[in-house]
């Protein structure tokens, strides 16, 4: 079984996606009981999103503006 510290740490640092399908499948099984833990996942996932769209936009930023041809 998986503890809430456990599971965050491999969360944040990319563990569960690249890691062994055990990892994976006690991550899931923990998610499901542990409502702290899904409401974490849900935030960083949120959190995660919000980042890109602030790197998208930073990247459009620093393009140049496009001309239009008469």
């Amino acid at each position: 079984m998986m503890r809430c510290k456990e599971y965050v740490f491999k969360l944040t640092s990319g563990q569960l996606e690249e890691g062994a399908w055990t990892d994976r499948f006690w991550a899931t099984q923990h998610r499901l009981m542990c409502r702290h833990c899904r409401a974490f996942t849900a935030n960083d996932e949120r959190l995660s999103q919000l980042l890109q769209s602030y790197r998208n936009h930073l990247t459009r930023l620093d393009e140049p503006p496009s001309r239009s041809e008469p």
